[in-house]
């Protein structure tokens, strides 16, 4: 692999890891911060390139060798709380911020993580290498999955609140790029929960070898069986439009689906289905979930989408479906109450518990520093960011034609300003603009800057 090639050499991967460290919520948004964004951020794109071409997986070795998933967790949870509190507080003093990116960046971050987490999870001696710490991103992935249940299930009600401006008082008076954050907030939280999915099975695969609370959380605590149900059921990663196009969620976009590709399982469904393998039929699931007449009948209602296309790519479940057919007309067995001594998950409730009733005061001191930016702190920033994201590396992992940013059709148009941003049309770019405008201006003048420099 030539240097072109890379994002990280191995001596700045181990040097990255090493720097790895947790961070308070008053500490989100400075330089501090800021660095530990940069750190994951090339980690995980040299990790993604690693796994896209199969070639020695560094990140992943060094990572696990230097014991820093808790530390992945840490700011994960941390950073999801800044999100649940601080930001919400924000809107509450109607924070008007001159450049809204400062916040959009710190979204970004939690999706990193998770970006990260899927990458290195798929290898098994990640997801037992954890401790005590993968219960807390089992109880982060049941936070964030059951939020977009909830959604889904009440999408209509939502669109009529939005449609009559009733119940939504809260939002009534937000401006216009505050919306904005919360829209692109909802589509990240979307993003990562479709990866969460894949890390959830992840860890059903390693059950045997992981801790029994990790399955005593999975069935007892949170019932994860009925949780991805719900996902089956409900086929998120799905939609389609009123013309009758299938549209898809692959890869952080929505693309279209062609008529002969309808009838494939995505990739994800797919995920659902193999963590649903696992927790229904692992020798020591079978044992531990307890049968009631309610959740009998929630999961039995699986046997409606385990049709011949889906045997017919998914051949082991069929095995899935015979348990289905006897667990039908079983009576649930009497339920055993157990003594159980386990290990809980404490890193939420401990943030939560050091900064209560001090989420106002955060905000509002953020809002006056790190969060509100100067115009040349601004650029500064956007320079950093552009300098980390590294584009022209991003182009060589992602093999797939490119996305409109507006539709997701296959673009062959790009700004020709900043070379960033791909549209399929005239229309999607003019539509794009008044989002893509800040940004754009800032790579040109980066640019600018840097060729002056040079020369």
């Amino acid at each position: 692999m030539s240097d072109d090639q890379i994002v990280l050499l191995s001596t700045e991967v181990d040097a990255f890891v090493e720097a790895l460290e947790p961070f308070e919520i008053e500490d989100i948004g400075k330089p501090r911060w800021h660095t530990q964004h940069e750190y994951i951020e090339k980690l995980n794109m040299q990790a993604i390139l690693d796994a896209n071409r199969n070639t020695h997986e560094y990140v992943r070795e060094v990572i696990v060798n230097n014991d820093k998933l808790p530390v992945l967790v840490s700011q994960l949870i941390t950073t999801e709380i800044w999100r649940e509190k601080v930001f919400r507080e924000l809107i509450a003093i109607r924070f008007e911020p001159r450049i809204t990116f400062s916040i959009y960046i710190i979204f970004y971050h939690e999706a990193c993580i998770i970006n990260l987490l899927e990458t290195l999870m798929y290898h098994e001696d990640v997801c037992t290498s954890f401790d005590d710490q993968i219960l807390d991103l089992i109880d982060y992935s049941y936070r964030l999955l059951t939020e977009i249940i909830r959604k889904l299930k009440h999408e209509e009600q939502r669109i009529r609140q939005k449609q009559s401006n009733q119940n939504d008082n809260s939002l009534n008076d937000v401006s216009e790029s505050i919306k904005e954050l919360l829209t692109q907030e909802e589509t990240l939280r979307f993003d990562m929960g479709m990866k969460m999915l894949s890390i959830v099975r992840y860890i059903c695969d390693c059950l045997q070898k992981l801790p029994i609370s990790v399955t005593t959380r999975l069935l007892d605590n949170f019932d994860f069986i009925l949780l991805l149900v719900d996902f089956i059921e409900i086929k998120p990663w799905e939609k389609t439009l009123n013309d009758g196009t299938l549209m898809r969620h692959i890869e952080g976009k929505w693309q279209n689906i062609s008529i002969e590709d309808r009838y494939l399982i995505p990739k994800i469904e797919g995920q659902v289905w193999l963590a649903l393998y696992q927790l229904l039929l692992s020798p020591h699931c079978l044992q531990k979930y307890e049968y009631t007449d309610y959740n009998k009948n929630r999961i039995t209602k699986l046997r409606a989408h385990l049709n011949e296309v889906v045997l017919d790519q998914m051949p082991h479940l069929i095995q899935l479906q015979r348990f289905l057919e006897q667990l039908s007309f079983m009576e649930p067995p009497a339920v055993k109450k157990q003594l159980v001594l386990e290990q809980v998950a404490e890193l939420y409730d401990r943030i939560i518990r050091k900064y209560k009733n001090q989420w106002r005061n955060i905000a509002e001191t953020q809002a006056k520093t790190v969060l509100n930016p100067s115009e040349v702190e601004a650029r500064q920033q956007a320079a950093r960011w552009a300098n980390t994201m590294n584009f022209d590396i991003l182009e060589t992992i992602i093999n797939d034609t490119p996305k409109c940013a507006i539709c997701g059709e296959p673009a062959t148009k790009r700004c020709s300003r900043c070379q960033r941003e791909w549209y399929c049309r005239r229309e999607c770019q003019v539509k794009h603009w008044p989002k893509h405008k800040t940004m754009c201006d800032m790579i040109v003048e980066i640019a600018k800057s840097e060729t002056s420099n040079n020369s």
